[in-house]
């Protein structure tokens, strides 16, 4: 189901084709925010020295494409705790030591995983008013996570610094502030979405073991004294019905139009 997605050399975009009319995000920059995607952006303050020994020589069979690929069938496979350099090694018929002739250490590497799942989302371009580019931008984001779900934890860390996270930080504020919302109800409002999207990603990447105790709770609660629990009862033949996109669509409704009556400003409304 998931395509193989890798930064390029520079860790920046993912490889590999897109339907026509989408782009990946690091593809190019927000159309709001009038600048190149080749523009360099500024280091971040946790990255260290960028000079590598890649510059002085490496395996030609080896780059950081092919390292990040490798680390994020891993991730996807086995979890974020499984990705040791040994293993990626392993995998590649490779030294563990070559590897950092690429990459400085597992936190980059980790960094450039978050970074290539960001870069494989597929954005579509925008389309009616600003409810429904919300809804649509945070489709993709669930459609991507979906691909590769053990990593959330790697996305919402310092691989949103990058240049994809970047972009669709800028594309969703500037849906908000093409709208006519303040920097301040701007910035609500995106958060408000983004804590939704996470605490969706986090209940539906669950393991199989929480998943079934779940699906044992559903079961339970039908058994239960409806005399003493009339609501859970009326509610129970109807827990766990809906699937996962249902859920998700149900409450990003709910959301988007609690930000148009709570945030938007007057005359925001659809068109």
């Amino acid at each position: 189901m998931a395509e193989k997605v890798g930064p390029d050399p520079d860790g920046a975009r993912a490889r590999g084709g897109k339907p026509p009319g989408q782009r990946q995000l690091g593809d190019q920059a927000s159309p709001a925010s009038g600048s190149s995607a080749d523009t360099p952006l500024p280091a971040p303050p946790w990255s260290g020295p960028r000079e590598r020994h890649a510059r002085r020589g490496a395996r030609p069979q080896l780059d950081r494409g092919r390292i990040v690929e490798a680390a994020l069938r891993i991730v996807d496979a086995d979890g974020i705790d499984a990705l040791t350099f040994r293993r990626l090694a392993d995998d590649l018929g490779v030294t563990a030591m070559s590897l950092y002739w690429h990459v400085a250490d597992k936190a980059e590497l980790l960094d450039l995983v978050g970074q290539a799942v960001l870069a494989g989302m597929e954005m579509p371009p925008p389309r009616g008013d600003w409810r429904e580019q919300l809804r649509d931008v945070h489709r993709a984001m669930l459609a991507g996570f979906v691909r590769h779900p053990n990593t959330g934890d790697l996305i919402i860390g310092r691989a949103r610094f990058g240049s994809a996270g970047l972009a669709l930080f800028e594309r969703i504020l500037s849906i908000l502030l093409g709208a006519g919302f303040s920097p301040e109800a701007a910035f609500d409002a995106y958060q408000s979405l983004y804590l939704f999207t996470l605490g969706f990603m986090a209940t539906s990447s669950r393991t199989p073991e929480f998943v079934e105790v779940q699906r044992q709770g559903a079961l339970y609660m039908l058994t239960l004294p409806v005399e003493q629990f009339p609501s859970i009862r009326a509610v129970a033949p109807v827990v766990g019905a809906r699937t996962l996109e249902e859920r998700f669509e149900i409450t990003l409704d709910v959301l988007v139009e609690g930000i148009a009556a709570r945030l938007a400003p007057a005359g925001a409304g659809p068109g």
